[in-house]
């Protein structure tokens, strides 16, 4: 895994010298601004064939952002009222509503040419999901996928917000998992606007409390050993 100083310092350079289909970047704790601007950075260098599929793992400073569902971005709070308490609110363009993110939660950015690596879009928002399941599951927590409810649940509470964004077939965004965080930031909000949704984390739930970075290796693991499974073309339909 490279660190996102190592990447900087080398103008980039790092991400071509490796032979693994995705590259992953350890981005430590980063503003929510700052890694949207990376992430536009590097996926136009991914669009344009300049470096290969990423993907980033970091964990942000107190934040909200706005998903393009008008209707499910409902703060509990005014912008002023959440600035003044040091939460940063931004207006975003992924799928989905309002989610909150701040220390103790990872967030994994996959920044992925899907027509490079033979993804479809459902099975990718699924990749990503398993991603989560499998990171959970590594610290004694049983999450699922809930119909018609993106992101991950434990019953019946949400641990992981998922939310993705593609451009000229390149994602961003991704996939954001309560660990240790301090879950009551998302009392200032409705959670991807569902009335009544009960937020939780591994360490609510008695899971296992692995550092973040110990999670980050496994992520990046389980990314790696995950492809082939969500990669699959289908085949073809036999008519007659």
């Amino acid at each position: 895994m490279i660190s996102l100083q190592d990447l900087l310092s080398d103008s980039f350079s790092l991400l071509n010298a490796s032979g693994e289909p995705l590259v992953f970047i350890d981005c430590g704790i980063m503003p929510y601004r700052d890694a949207l601007e990376l992430q536009f950075t590097l996926q136009n260098k991914v669009i344009t064939g300049e470096i290969p599929s990423l993907m980033l793992l970091i964990e942000h400073t107190p934040s909200i952002t706005l998903g393009l569902r008008k209707d499910h971005n409902l703060l509990l709070q005014s912008e002023t009222e959440l600035t003044e308490k040091g939460i940063d609110v931004i207006q975003i363009r992924r799928g989905g509503g309002s989610t909150a993110h701040n220390p103790g939660q990872l967030v994994i950015y996959p920044i992925i040419n899907l027509t490079n690596l033979k993804f479809r879009v459902a099975p990718f928002v699924h990749y990503l999901e398993q991603i989560g399941i499998d990171l959970l599951g590594k610290t004694g927590v049983s999450a699922e996928r809930v119909a018609r409810y993106p992101g991950l649940w434990v019953d019946g509470k949400k641990i992981a917000s998922v939310g993705v964004q593609i451009s000229h077939s390149v994602s961003m965004h991704g996939i954001a998992i309560n660990i240790m965080n301090d879950l009551s930031i998302f009392d200032l909000m409705v959670p991807c606007g569902i009335d009544g949704v009960e937020m939780t984390s591994v360490k609510k739930e008695r899971g296992t409390l692995l550092s973040i970075q110990e999670l980050k290796t496994y992520a990046a693991e389980r990314a790696l050993a995950l492809l082939p499974e969500f990669t699959k073309q289908p085949k073809e339909e036999i008519h007659g």
